[in-house]
């Protein structure tokens, strides 16, 4: 794995055998992404216009909250996971900077060197290739691969709202989606001491309500003895959407390959797709390259909070 620049200096991790991890900021125009979005999110031109119209009226009265409403490609970033429709990414937008203006929770501010550990470290990994219905695929070590000393909880997910914040500024992704894998591998109680009620609730609330994509599935592998334990703190947060979109595997891939494509998958989880060895300090070297974007989002929202 080596960082490389391509002919218009955009990033990404060269793989080898034309293999590469990189981010795609373009906008969709192929008619497969256009149906689907007509399909799924009532996209259309008319729509679009209409929707950013009615949302940049509302947002005006919104004197507190310092965001660029003349951005169309900002606002479609909320826009999509609610279908366009207004009143609900209005309270979207509204959640995510009330939440983003809490002190000491993990989108108040987002540094590449304050998540660097978490990334070289390998306890979040961004596969290189989307599954078969064109999501992203974020892996998780949680388990025995997970060394809590290096890498409190809270970091590891302030290390994975970095990542799908960056996600989330795709268009393709914002269309389809992205699906996590948990590898519960040998949970310990030192891990579990980790998850404490008041911010699991507040990571679930994020991800199930406040934060601007679409989370298709989350496939737990590996879930050891302790993952009841640890599943019953969780299980109280979780909302109805979210409770028909996680699924228990064990230690069967073959059932994992029932939600993801196998070809999308490396070869550790059952998968064809035969990958080098995940550099996370590489990795970290890419997401240094998108420090400007964190900087400027980080300069969104409201004034903070006790």
């Amino acid at each position: 794995m080596a960082l490389r620049f391509d002919d218009d200096q955009n990033p990404f991790i060269d793989l080898g055998q034309g293999r590469k991890i990189a981010l795609d900021f373009a906008e969709y125009s192929d008619k497969a992404s256009l149906d689907k979005a007509s399909d799924e999110l009532r996209e259309s031109a008319e729509v679009v216009e209409n929707s950013l119209g009615e949302l940049r009226e509302l947002l005006k009265d919104d004197k507190d909250l310092n965001i660029p409403v003349n951005d169309d490609a900002f606002l479609i970033r909320f826009l999509r996971p609610r279908k366009y429709y207004v009143k609900s990414a209005y309270e979207l937008i509204k959640g995510y900077y009330k939440m983003k203006a809490k002190q000491d929770f993990i989108v108040d501010d987002i540094s590449v060197k304050a998540i660097r550990v978490a990334f070289e470290e390998r306890v979040i990994q961004l596969f290189p290739k989307r599954d078969q219905f064109g999501r992203r695929i974020v892996y998780m070590e949680i388990g025995a691969s997970w060394d809590c000393s290096k890498v409190p909880f809270s970091e590891m997910i302030r290390a994975e709202h970095a990542l799908l914040t960056l996600l989330s500024l795709e268009p393709s992704t914002q269309l389809n989606g992205l699906v996590v894998i948990a590898n519960f591998d040998k949970l310990s109680f030192s891990h579990l001491g980790q998850f404490t009620p008041k911010f699991m609730k507040n990571t679930f609330e994020l991800g199930q309500h406040l934060f601007p994509l679409r989370i298709k599935g989350i496939n737990v592998i590996n879930n050891a003895k302790l993952f009841n334990m640890f599943f019953n703190i969780c299980k109280r947060f979780l909302g109805q959407k979210w409770s028909k979109r996680v699924n228990f595997h064990g230690s069967n891939m073959e059932s994992l390959h029932q939600q993801i494509d196998p070809a999308s998958l490396p070869v550790k989880l059952g998968g064809t797709c035969d990958l080098p060895d995940y550099d996370g300090k590489v990795f970290v070297e890419l997401l240094e390259q998108f420090q400007g974007r964190f900087d400027e989002l980080n300069s969104y929202g409201y004034a903070k909070s006790n």
